[in-house]
Order: C-alpha cells, then sequence, then structure tokens
C-alpha cells in the first residue's frame, strides 16, 4: 500500500491546530521520494481566519467549521505563493484537515465527499493560476490528509484527478457530478520516530542570454514575452547536462550508493551537512547536427530583444532513495521555478504589462534569500523567498509566516548568497560616461612620451607668451615719454 511518512513533529502540529482552532486547514509540503512513499516536508495551516480575527475563539466561531466552508480562493493563494518559496525537490502535495470531531477521521463522512469536490475545484484554479507556471509536470494527484484530537487519530486519502465530463442529463447546473470529478484511493499514514535524511546539493546558474522579441504589434504584452523566455530557458536546461562534484553519474543509481562511494572516497565524512557541488553544461550554440549534415542557420527579424543577465542560486534536498536522474531533475526545475518566482514578483508590480515595442527597460529583479525551516526531529532544510533592493529581510520573515506558518527571525535568513548589483549596472548613462572617462584616462597615460612632449611644448609656449607682453610693455613705455 500507497505510504505517506510525517515526524512526531508534525503530529504535535495536527494535535496544536486541532485543539486551538477547533478547525483548521492548510497546504502539505513534501517529496514523492519513491514510488508508493510520500515523505511529509512540512505542515502549513491557511491564515485567513486568523488575519480577519485575530482571536482564537473568535475564529474558531467564525471560520469554517468543515471543508465545504473552506475558502477555495484564500487555499488557492496560499497553494500558489508556497510554491515559490519551496525548492524544486519538494512540492505542495495537498490538503490537511485537523479538528475535534471524529467525523474528520472517517472516511465515509461527509467530510471525505467534500473533499473530492474541493479538490476537483482546486485542481482547475490551479491549472489558471497565473501567467508563470510550470507545464511539464502537471499533477493529477493530490493528498489528503485528516486529523481528530477526539480520536486522536490521522487518517489519509489519495485523490486522483479525472477530467472528464458527465454526460448524463438529469444532472442540473447546480448540482456537480463528483463520480466524474475523481475518486480518493487508499493511503496508509503512518507517524515516524527516526529523523528524515536530505542530501543538499547547490548549483549555480549564470544567466547571460539575449531572446528575441518576435511579436510585430506596436503594444506587446510584456507578461506573455517573459513566458516565452521561460520557455526557452527551460528547453535549454532539459537538453543541459548536469554534473555532480565534476563527474558525469549515470541517471539510474540510486543517490544513497552515489554518497557511499564519495564517502569512501574520502570527498565527506559521515554525517556530514555539508552540501554538493551540481554543475551544469549547456550544449553549445549554433553546432548542433543532424546525422553528418550541418543544420542551416536561419536568419530572422525580431522587433525587440531581452536580455537576462544575472546569477541563479540553487539549493535542493534530496532522499537517499532518489535517483541522480531525480537529483538532476529537482536542480532543473528548482531553477526554472526560481526564474518563473522572480519575473511573476517583477510582473505584479507592473501598472501595464502591454508596453510600446521601442521602449527600454532596465529592470533589478529581486533576489533570492533562504531561511530554515524549524522541523524537529530531521535535519535542516531550507525554503527561500525573494526581496527587492532596499527591503529588509524582515520582508521574507512576515511572508514566512503568513504563508508557511513560521517563525523566524531575520538574524537567521541567508541574505548574502546572491549579491546586489551595483548601481552603474542599471545605468546606460553612466556607462557611457564611464567607458569615454576610461578611454581618455587611457589615451593620456598610454604613452608616457607624447605626455613628456606635450608637457614641453606647453612650457615653452607659456615662456613665449611672457616674453610677448614683456616686449609690448616695453614698447608702450617708449612711446609714454
Amino acid at each position: 500500500m500507497t505510504k505517506l511518512l510525517l515526524s512526531k513533529s508534525d503530529e504535535e502540529y495536527l494535535e496544536k491546530c486541532a485543539t486551538q482552532m477547533k478547525f483548521s486547514y492548510g497546504i502539505i509540503i513534501g517529496q514523492k521520494s519513491e514510488p508508493g512513499k510520500y515523505i511529509v516536508v512540512h505542515l502549513a495551516k491557511n491564515d485567513e481566519e486568523e488575519s480577519d480575527f485575530p482571536d482564537a475563539e473568535s475564529s474558531a466561531a467564525v471560520g469554517p467549521q468543515k471543508v465545504e466552508q473552506i475558502n477555495l480562493q484564500s487555499l488557492g493563494n496560499q497553494w500558489l505563493s508556497a510554491g515559490k518559496m519551496i525548492p524544486g525537490s519538494f512540492n505542495v502535495m495537498g490538503l490537511f484537515i485537523a479538528g475535534v470531531s471524529k467525523d474528520y477521521v472517517d472516511d465515509s463522512s461527509e467530510e471525505f465527499k467534500s473533499a473530492k469536490r474541493l479538490f476537483f475545484d482546486m485542481h482547475n484554479l490551479l491549472k489558471q493560476g497565473h501567467q508563470f507556471k510550470s507545464n511539464e509536470y502537471d499533477d493529477t494527484e493530490y493528498i489528503f490528509l485528516t486529523y481528530s484530537s477526539a480520536a486522536k487519530k490521522a487518517a489519509s486519502k489519495i485523490y486522483n484527478y479525472v477530467a472528464k465530463e458527465c454526460k448524463k442529463t438529469y444532472f442540473t447546473a447546480h448540482i456537480k457530478c463528483v463520480l466524474c470529478g475523481g475518486s480518493f484511493s487508499p493511503l496508509d499514514c503512518r507517524f515516524v520516530e527516526k529523523p528524515f535524511e536530505w542530501y543538499t546539493f547547490e548549483c549555480n546558474y549564470e544567466l547571460n542570454d539575449v531572446f528575441p522579441i518576435l511579436d510585430a504589434a506596436e503594444k506587446i504584452n510584456i507578461e506573455i514575452q517573459f513566458q516565452k523566455t521561460i520557455d526557452t530557458v527551460r528547453n535549454n536546461l532539459n537538453a543541459s547536462e548536469i554534473f555532480l562534484q565534476n563527474e558525469c553519474v549515470d541517471d539510474g543509481q540510486i543517490l544513497d550508493s552515489y554518497i557511499k562511494q564519495l564517502r569512501q572516497g574520502g570527498e565527506r565524512k559521515a554525517n556530514s551537512e555539508e552540501s554538493y557541488k551540481a554543475t551544469i553544461f549547456l550544449p553549445i550554440k549554433c553546432q548542433n547536427t543532424k546525422g553528418n549534415q550541418q543544420q542551416r542557420v536561419h536568419v530572422k527579424e525580431f522587433n525587440g530583444t531581452i536580455r537576462l543577465s544575472g546569477v541563479v542560486s540553487s539549493r535542493i534536498w534530496c532522499n537517499p532513495k532518489n535517483t541522480i536522474g531525480d537529483v538532476k531533475r529537482f536542480i532543473r526545475e528548482d531553477i526554472i521555478r526560481s526564474l518563473m518566482a522572480r519575473i511573476q514578483v517583477y510582473c505584479d508590480g507592473l501598472t501595464e504589462p502591454n508596453i510600446s515595442n521601442d521602449a527600454i527597460f532596465i529592470s533589478e529583479p529581486p533576489r533570492r534569500v533562504y531561511f530554515n525551516v524549524n522541523a524537529s526531529g530531521q535535519k535542516s532544510i531550507q525554503f527561500s523567498d525573494y526581496i527587492f533592493r532596499g527591503e529588509t529581510p524582515t520582508v521574507a520573515a512576515a511572508q514566512a509566516k503568513q504563508i508557511l506558518d513560521l517563525d523566524i527571525t531575520t538574524d537567521s535568513i541567508m541574505a548574502d548568497l546572491e549579491g546586489v548589483p551595483e548601481d552603474e549596472t542599471f545605468s546606460d548613462t553612466s556607462f557611457e560616461m564611464q567607458t569615454e572617462k576610461q578611454t581618455m584616462q587611457k589615451l593620456g597615460t598610454s604613452d608616457p612620451a607624447g605626455q613628456r612632449d606635450l608637457t614641453r611644448t606647453m612650457y615653452m609656449l607659456g615662456i613665449a607668451v611672457s616674453l610677448l607682453v614683456l616686449v609690448i610693455a616695453i614698447v608702450v613705455h617708449y612711446f609714454m615719454k
């Protein structure tokens, strides 16, 4: 049977949510480590009711008391926002509810029937969530976790989405067909004492590419152009090769065996929490061959360009049962997810997405900062957020509390992995002035002999002018007598 593994700290968190709020709901963040096994990394309750009603008793009385009362939009916003903050090795896997009633763990109760409709609507909402989304791995399976403080018990199911229209004519417009909207399958829920083990991989992906804008309209939608740019970057990453510890490793090898080989070779000590290095090698452009024939280079006209320049930091956490192919896929996904998150945050601040194709924009996207997940019983992992120039880490701390229900301090936020570019980088005028100044200095100092001749000439010219003034003074004095 398929298993869902949680830590003891997750059980304590569910108990806390059930007793304090009477009814709580939120998202499940984790990883499918191997076929038939899901590992929960973090649980984060939704804070909509708490933000509206700070008093716990008021929120318990006014907020939702069962699944069918859950605010779909609020849950969707938390789901999408958390997706930007978690590394590429983890996903938002589903929904949890915690409450006092024993009906929450009874799979024949109305709560489970309402959960089917909720997951069906949630899937459709996520597909339309925002402009920048990863469409390579569309999830059709979601985990539903329930907990009852009265029964001191947890239950879980896997929801399988079925995209099929109901053709039964007797269903009215106000009644949904649950059978056609998906179904639940068994999922064994277990709380384990042993901490989960994770291996950390780090990578820096350097971007310095120019992408053409082929839209011929006078007004172009910048968000659509960014989406095309992301698709190009994704294709480049999919065609790349990733080396681990400066060597090419077979995709089918299990990560645990690979780490053991490294430790036997003395590269890492046992139980070390150091990270392992990953390096991305992109294919050489304009040299792709098909058979023995060189592909022809096509020349196209375009109406503008988008240039992406900078370094994207990437950190992922992998389970020992992952394969090397999983590690490489996680790294690629993390880079794309980070790039999409930055562009999404930038576009959210635009007042008008349609711009003239002859306009010039130079912008600095937010940089990535990391913070630890306060999960006892397992090795420390990190989530991330994005802050603009001038913003303090307190912005990331507030976001972590609102979206992930994490209490972190600003001192614990790692904000120096991605540097802030110098101001001159974003000024064409200052760049041109700096270049001209450097050219003048280079011309003046590149020829020492010429500089000495110029000094001698100026000295002799000064003497000549002085003698001329002296002669004129003598002549004027003579005629005055």
